[in-house]
């Protein structure tokens, strides 16, 4: 079922922008009741990750982020993306590259409520952080679909 409705949102899109990637998320009907039984397990990450559908144009991702846990620093490459949060509240730490462009400091953070969209530019490098006590629950659209991501320490 979640397949053809991701499929149907999504399946059609070439090189979507913005504004288009958003309304295909927003148009598909689906809560947290709906997609609770494709929410992965964190295994060996701080966090559940399953691709739920992936074209040459577009991927799309189910997060879970279990309370007290974070990823790592990170960036998408060259992909831009929506998350939307289905359940919880979660963090979204922004970094910046540090003098010696090795490590990152932190730069600014912004809650993101359950029902809220937060929007993730190419190369911006940032954290999902879980500091509530219930997980967090996302569905998150990237276009071009994922490739060459950096891990920042």
């Amino acid at each position: 079922m979640i397949h053809a409705l991701l499929e149907k949102a999504f399946g059609s899109l070439t090189c979507p922008t913005p504004a288009e990637l958003r309304a295909a998320l927003e148009s598909l009907p689906i809560s947290l009741e709906t997609i609770s039984p494709y929410v992965p397990d964190p295994e060996d990450l701080p966090y559940g990750r399953k691709v739920l559908l992936a074209t040459e144009h577009v991927e799309i991702v189910l997060i879970v982020l279990p309370p007290d846990k974070e990823s790592a620093a990170h960036n998408h490459g060259d992909s831009f993306g929506w998350e939307w949060i289905l359940a919880g509240d979660l963090t979204n730490v922004i970094y910046s590259l540090d003098e010696e462009g090795r490590g990152v400091r932190p730069e600014k953070s912004v809650t993101v409520h359950a029902d809220d969209f937060c929007y993730v530019a190419p190369g911006v490098i940032h954290a999902i952080r879980n500091q509530g006590e219930t997980p967090v629950v996302s569905i998150n659209a990237y276009t071009p679909p994922l490739c060459d991501c950096q891990q920042y320490k």
